[in-house]
């Protein structure tokens, strides 16, 4: 004969204990998922702004490539022959930054020192300030210019040279961008020409 085996009411749930682990799982389990999206997206921030950062930093190291690279000689007597010093330079460039590009516009690069902040302006011919980047740090930022032999200088024209050539070879920018050196080092396409007057001939 078959016998019917009837259990009790309480064999069929689950103990304290074995509700406190599983409670215990779930809840390591959520802290651990927490943790992971919260990670997730701390980098996706990081990210992010490492990326604005970068762009803007190609932008206007692009700004002072178009600007220097295109640099040109001024007339003999002109007002806006090429002079240098170690923290600001002031020359004519037929791509300004303001200006119709292909008319020679005089313009200044200045750098400014305040506080451990340095700040990299752009003068154009009505002296208006535009603020084109800023570093932060102690570090020296510094403009050098290179004569035709190769030679490096903090100064335009050289002061020691005998041939007085007008615009340097080549002009570079250095410092440091979050504790990481960089040097914009740009090469001036026009040649050393002195302009002459028409009147002159």
């Amino acid at each position: 004969m078959l016998k019917l085996i009837i259990k009790k009411p309480f064999e069929y749930g689950f103990t304290l204990l074995e509700m406190l682990v599983v409670l215990i799982l779930v809840s390591l389990m959520t802290t651990l998922l927490l943790e992971g999206v919260s990670y997730v997206l701390y980098l996706r921030s990081s990210f992010l702004t490492q990326l604005e950062y970068t762009q803007k930093g190609v932008l206007q190291e692009h700004w002072f490539r178009s600007v220097v690279s295109a640099i040109v000689t001024d007339y003999r007597n002109g007002e806006h022959i090429f002079v240098g010093e170690k923290d600001q330079f002031h020359a004519m460039t037929i791509s300004p930054l303001d200006e119709r590009i292909g008319t020679p516009a005089p313009f200044t690069w200045k750098l400014k020192y305040n506080g451990g902040i340095t700040t990299l302006n752009y003068l154009n011919r009505n002296e208006q300030l535009l603020e084109i980047t800023y570093w932060e740090g102690n570090e020296k930022y510094h403009f050098q210019y290179m004569s035709k032999e190769g030679e490096w200088y903090t100064k335009w024209p050289p002061p020691f040279s005998l041939e007085r050539i007008q615009i340097p070879r080549m002009i570079s920018l250095s410092g440091k961008r979050q504790q990481t050196p960089f040097t914009w080092l740009v090469k001036l396409t026009d040649n050393d020409r002195i302009k002459i007057e028409p009147r002159e001939d």
